[in-house]
């Protein structure tokens, strides 16, 4: 875990020298939220592209579907987020890394829906905050849960349930 392991241990099982570490990294906790930005954010970005998700609501049925869905590269990325959001409470350097890479994360969305509002296809009364916070919410509960190892709801019971809050998002006739 995070709080077990040493720049050192980490640069003799990568291959390097803690000096190299340290001439990119300014410690562990840098590190560490560079390795979740590698594993969570560019993974993201290549599930829409490669579900050819091109309009705002398409980007976010996609993200849907993909929380339930989860592999081997979303555990391993899932893992070292609870890690890491465990010991930002002791360390709150590590603590401000972490919110701004959820902030980032959450620019990304707002892009998404700005996209959405853009089209005509997001209804204009809804706070992006709030849908922005509800999607995360939703995604770390995930990471939790699978964590934990709680039971996953039937792939087409979550595509519906996806569907129809995407469809409580649209534009009110």
């Amino acid at each position: 875990g995070y709080d077990g392991a040493g720049v050192a241990e980490i640069a003799r099982r990568a291959g390097l020298t803690t000096g190299a570490i340290y001439s990119r990294y300014s410690g562990k906790a840098e590190l560490l939220v560079e390795a979740l930005d590698a594993i969570i954010a560019d993974h993201l970005e290549a599930v829409i592209t490669s579900r050819g998700a091109t309009t705002g609501p398409e980007m976010l049925a996609t993200l849907g579907a993909h929380i339930l869905e989860g592999d081997e590269h979303d555990a391993t990325g899932a893992a070292l987020l609870l890690d890491a959001t465990v010991a930002a409470r002791r360390e709150p350097e590590l603590g401000a890394m972490l919110e701004r890479r959820l902030a980032d994360e959450r620019m990304r969305v707002n892009k998404i829906i700005d996209q959405a509002r853009a089209e005509g296809l997001f209804d204009p009364d809804l706070d992006t905050e709030a849908v922005v916070t509800f999607i995360q919410a939703i995604g770390l509960g995930f990471i939790v849960f699978r964590t934990i190892g709680t039971p996953m709801p039937d792939a087409d019971g979550w595509q519906v349930l996806i569907d129809r809050v995407i469809a409580a998002a649209l534009p009110q006739s």
